[in-house]
């Protein structure tokens, strides 16, 4: 046993920075004791008209939901992910505050999956943006931390050499960020080098 404690501590994998698996029902139960809201069995897609029932989700303040997203990715372990999903209710009655969702999954990418994003406008769907968000990844590394029907919003890892150049390639691939957004490429480039990150929608 002190062999394995002395090899484990070697490594790296000390009993503190291990994370133990836990199912879907318990990674619920935290996200409602660490919301302090009731948990829907539920989360949803379609601006919130389409229940999505493989996930759960809590409705919470918007200017609490992205910190509560951060707390919860240090507590669930591997194959679950969890995201800032709808904030923009189109259901009858709309339902209020944003959603923050925790469900399985095998990487960031699923979030998009769970969520069913789409740039349809655009001819795009859910893989099409994984496609391109994945180039991101290997390029600089990006953490997404929201996803809904239209929109995503990603932090940058590192940041492009070239901010320019790299502004004009999310406007390429999301034109109304700048179009209907920011008003041009040069301040898009200068907010993501201040703030690294990336918001996309497709109106």
């Amino acid at each position: 046993m002190l062999r394995m404690t002395l090899l484990l501590a070697i490594l790296g994998i000390g009993t503190a920075h291990a994370q133990t698996p836990i199912d879907l029902d318990t990674a619920a139960s935290l996200l409602g004791k660490s919301s302090g809201q009731p948990v829907r069995l539920h989360s949803t897609r379609d601006f919130g008209r389409e229940p999505f029932m493989a996930a759960r989700s809590v409705l919470v303040d918007p200017a609490q939901a992205e910190a509560l997203v951060e707390s919860l990715r240090s507590r669930l372990g591997p194959g679950l992910i969890a995201f800032v999903g709808t904030d923009n209710s189109l259901a009858d009655p709309p339902a209020m505050g944003s959603e923050v969702v925790v469900a399985k999954g095998a990487d960031q990418f699923d979030i998009l999956r769970v969520a069913a994003s789409n740039a349809v406008n655009y001819d795009m769907a859910t893989e099409d943006l994984i496609r391109k968000l994945k180039e991101w990844d290997a390029a600089y590394g990006i953490d997404i931390y929201m996803a809904s029907t239209d929109t995503i919003a990603f932090r940058l890892k590192t940041l492009p050499p070239d901010l320019h150049a790299f502004a004009e390639e999310v406007y390429a691939f999301c034109p109304d960020t700048v179009d209907q957004g920011i008003g041009s490429v040069d301040a898009l480039a200068e907010v993501i080098g201040r703030d690294r990150v990336v918001g996309l929608w497709w109106d």
